[in-house]
């Protein structure tokens, strides 16, 4: 089974892990989404619902503010946390994969993010990764399945945001990520497309050109398609274009893709081949 974390109780930023379970249904992968919610976002509870995915999140009262002059949000207190564990810790078997994806609520340290991988360690679960956070570099070498930065993301993990770096140059941190341990990194680079990096190759594909109307979304459709291309064990290369066709047609949607109209983008893509000397 497939387990998708969302640790932010601002139904605004709340899509993350619940967007990849429903293109993964879209894709006819059952998952199970869960994480930190507040009480009161109906509309997450409801689109889950309607797409018949099984749901399961720790709710957090959301209690009024008492001090008016205060911007503080409301932070998660570390027994939901705990308690969001103690049910990965319950659910999850061998072979499950956890999927961990968006940014945290106030309250939850990035270093959660280690619990979280130490678990599925423990489990013997496959871990996917697709947070901000530098803490990435730390989970490394418990050679997670797959992580998947931005080109911003990538280079502020390295140190490089006041660098102008190409693509062969991004590609090349990720491949340092791969050398640490971790087993993919699927890199996103927006409107130039995606590459996919293992230990000894990658591949890179740019998008096709459309109309963008919105890209939210578009990042978990990448990732929501890789991975049940991943299941499905179709190629790399295969599974790149699948990818980007896929978050392609969400940015020209105001909502996730139906992949209605994916094989035609599909078409368009174009992978070419980045070969690496084999790590010492």
């Amino acid at each position: 089974m497939i387990y998708t974390v969302t640790l932010n109780t601002n139904e605004s930023v709340a899509g993350k892990g619940v967007n990849i379970s429903l293109v993964l249904k879209k894709l006819g992968v059952d998952s199970v989404a869960t994480g930190i919610m507040a009480n009161g976002e109906n509309n997450v509870f409801k689109e889950l619902d309607q797409a018949k995915i099984e749901h399961h999140f720790i709710k957090q009262d959301q209690v009024a503010q008492l001090d008016l002059f205060s911007s503080d949000e409301q932070k998660v207190p570390a027994e939901k946390q705990q308690e969001l564990l103690d049910y990965l810790k319950k659910q999850l078997k061998m072979g499950d994969i956890l999927v961990v994806a968006g940014s945290f609520a106030p309250g939850i340290d990035p270093v959660y993010l280690t619990d979280l991988a130490k678990l599925a360690q423990e489990k013997m679960t496959h871990l996917v990764v697709d947070v901000p956070y530098v803490n990435v570099l730390d989970i490394l070498p418990l050679h997670p399945l797959l992580i998947k930065p931005n080109a911003t993301e990538l280079k502020h993990w390295f140190n490089k945001e006041n660098e102008d770096l190409t693509t062969d140059e991004l590609v090349e941190l990720a491949h340092d990520m791969v050398v640490r341990g971790a087993d993919h990194v699927l890199l996103s680079l927006a409107s130039d497309g995606a590459a996919i990096v293992n230990l000894m190759h990658a591949y890179v594909a740019p998008a096709p050109k459309v109309n963008v109307v919105s890209e939210d979304g578009a990042g978990d459709t990448l990732l929501a398609t890789f991975l049940a291309g991943m299941l499905e064990n179709h190629t790399p290369v295969r599974n790149l274009a699948d990818s980007i066709a896929a978050a392609t047609d969400t940015t020209q949607n105001e909502r996730l893709t139906d992949f209605e109209s994916t094989s035609e983008l599909q078409r368009q893509i174009m992978a070419h081949k980045i070969t690496f000397e084999e790590a010492e």
